[in-house]
């Protein structure tokens, strides 16, 4: 009886043996390090799991350099996550990415251009909404930045950084005008008269402002105003009107004198390397916001910064802040909340906002801009500092007209020959809206 009793106990025994064995990974083996998946560490807490995550970018050393800093920032914050960089020129990269995606390996992380659509289009990119809040920080960020990389509700891509555009003007020869220097709060016809006024009082030679009539995105500045745009939902988004309207005010501004004559305008290409406002013959100049830089350095004359006219009484905003680039998630990652958790850090940790600087643009967190600004020269401060206001005046960009440059050449062509007469402003419209149609509808 005692026997039967000791071999049912040593039945038992190994049975229960037997069982733990079983719970436990790999039988009777040690527990994991911490970061291993499932484990727990000697804390009584949950280990992260170990992540590997691949970015893919493009641009110049120096941009390389930045990013791989901030990588390897991320990965001290969060050692369970490792993040291998692909990084090119800009030649090749859509190629490259394309052949990826369509290959089903492409990198977690994503730069990605204002063609973002397009890929959101081919189901490439990953619904960021849920992340956005959480582990995505949105808190120091304008509406209209993070709505810049939003499509029909849901959230594909983060900005990285953004330019504005602004009119910059000449101080020395504001001075001697004898003028009070602009401030940005006006309308067309006040910034027309005031170019006018630039014009007479500084004499032959000099005019208030240069001619940009044949600027496709100041064209769109102005058709947001009226509520309309070059391009909207897969089709022209404005009419012959808005196009013969803006001809004419720059016709009515070359008549009153406030910008040049059509040949000194034809004469120049209006950058930094071949302009009259570098010369000094004209007073304002609209420029994007990281030309800022590049105009000052080829001037001895100071230049600020202000806001372009206003649409008048019942007109809507105009300006937008222009993503330069922004970071999307493959829509086939097997981890987009820790990419989730990269994006946020690369665009609000303070140390990796300062590492990155403003080389893609000027962040689009105001902290970023408020800390970067501390430490700028003092024409990168014009920069944030225009930036911080033109934010405050913006509203969320449209897409670009398709085959933009094909549209642009008609656009410049056109505006020309009206300025020299050789075309009526209404036959020019109709022009400039066909071309508008063909770029569109091109295949």
């Amino acid at each position: 009886m005692n026997l039967k009793k000791n071999m049912s106990l040593l039945a038992t025994i190994a049975m229960t043996a037997t069982m733990l064995a079983a719970c436990s990974p790999g039988g009777a083996k040690s527990d994991p390090a911490p970061g291993a998946g499932g484990a727990a560490d000697s804390g009584g807490k949950a280990a992260e799991q170990n992540v590997e995550l691949r970015m893919v970018w493009w641009g110049a050393q120096a941009r390389h350099d930045a990013t791989l800093k901030v990588i390897e920032l991320f990965e001290k914050k969060h050692p369970n996550i490792k993040i291998s960089g692909e990084y090119m020129g800009s030649d090749g990269y859509f190629d490259k990415l394309n052949t990826q995606i369509a290959g089903g390996n492409a990198p977690d992380l994503i730069q990605i251009g204002n063609n973002y659509p397009d890929y959101v289009a081919k189901g490439a990119f990953y619904d960021l909404t849920p992340f956005m809040g959480k582990e995505i920080d949105i808190a120091d960020f304008e509406k209209s930045s993070i709505e810049s990389g939003a499509m029909d509700g849901k959230q594909y891509g983060i900005i990285l950084g953004s330019n504005a555009y602004g009119i910059a003007y000449n101080t020395e020869l504001v001075k001697k005008a004898g003028m009070q220097p602009p401030t940005g709060d006006w309308t067309w016809d006040e910034f027309g008269k005031y170019a006018a006024d630039l014009s007479k009082a500084l004499g032959k030679g000099y005019y208030g402002a240069v001619d940009e009539s044949k600027l496709p995105l100041y064209l769109n500045y102005f058709a947001r105003q009226s509520d309309k745009t070059l391009y909207k939902d897969g089709k022209v988004g404005l009419g012959k009107q808005e196009l013969e309207n803006w001809l004419t005010m720059w016709d009515n501004f070359r008549k009153a004198g406030s910008t040049p004559p059509a040949d000194m305008t034809a004469a120049y290409t209006e950058n930094p390397e071949n302009s009259s406002f570098v010369e000094g013959k004209t007073v304002m100049h609209l420029v994007w916001s990281n030309q800022i830089n590049a105009y000052q350095k080829a001037m001895k004359d100071e230049i600020k910064v202000v806001l372009p006219p206003k649409g008048g009484a019942g007109s809507v905003q105009g300006l937008w802040l222009q993503p330069s680039q922004f970071l999307s998630v493959n829509s086939k990652s097997k981890h987009p909340k820790e990419a989730a958790m990269f994006i946020s850090f690369m665009v609000n940790d303070p140390e990796a906002t300062m590492v990155l600087g403003s080389e893609r643009g000027v962040p689009g967190s105001s902290k970023a801009r408020e800390a970067l600004k501390a430490k700028a020269s003092d024409v990168d401060k014009k920069v944030y500092e225009y930036i911080d206001i033109a934010a405050k005046n913006s509203r969320v960009p449209d897409r670009e007209i398709p085959n933009g440059k094909e549209f642009e050449t008609t656009l410049v062509n056109t505006t020309q020959k009206v300025a020299f007469g050789k075309e009526t402003i209404a036959n020019g419209a109709q022009e400039v809206l066909n071309a508008a149609e063909k770029v569109v509808n091109k295949k």
